[in-house]
């Protein structure tokens, strides 16, 4: 009887994995800005549900995504460094350009990830969820367990506090 238990305990850690798998990933990648990392938290949270009791877990994508976002915490701590500008931005593909004008993008590029980089990983998270992965408010809400209201309002003081950011660094946040 264990063994039948425990054959249906491994059947639904991996109907989660294929199900919530990748969107738990992204909201770690939203969290640490480096997909290597964020996809090792996802593993190591599913090795270590396998350890633990059906019955003690009541609802497991939220569990998974606990563990994982702790073990991110702990790597940052070990590390001890922030985590990693995001390289979305250095990845449009666009037609060629002339060097100059490819040297000005990518300042103003480094310049748009530390402004990124000042927020608080919370405001991170909703932004690349909205503008690099193109979820909407609905979606966040499920994703981060809160109502679509509190989304909108967290998007709308993230993308404030980045104008803010950006102004800073002479970007005017209309052109971004």
């Amino acid at each position: 009887m264990p063994d039948k238990q425990a054959k249906r305990w491994s059947a639904e850690i991996e109907a989660v994995y294929l199900r919530e798998g990748r969107e738990i990933w992204a909201l770690l990648y939203a969290q640490c800005s480096d997909a290597d990392r964020a996809y090792d938290a996802l593993q190591e949270a599913f090795v270590r549900l396998q350890s633990q009791e059906v019955k003690s877990i009541r609802n497991i994508r939220a569990w998974v995504l606990t563990v994982a976002q702790n073990w991110l915490r702990d790597y940052a701590r070990r590390q001890n460094h922030a985590a990693r500008p995001a390289d979305f931005l250095d990845n449009i593909v666009g037609k060629p350009s002339d060097p100059s004008e490819d040297l000005e993008k990518e300042e103003r590029n480094s310049r748009i990830r530390q402004s990124l980089q000042q927020l608080r990983a919370e405001d991170r998270e909703v932004l690349v969820l909205r503008y690099a992965l193109g979820w909407s408010s609905k979606r966040m809400s499920i994703a981060l367990d809160t109502s679509t209201s509190a989304i909108d309002m967290r998007l709308s003081r993230a993308r404030k506090r980045l104008c803010e950011e950006l102004e800073k660094v002479g970007i005017d946040h209309e052109t971004v």
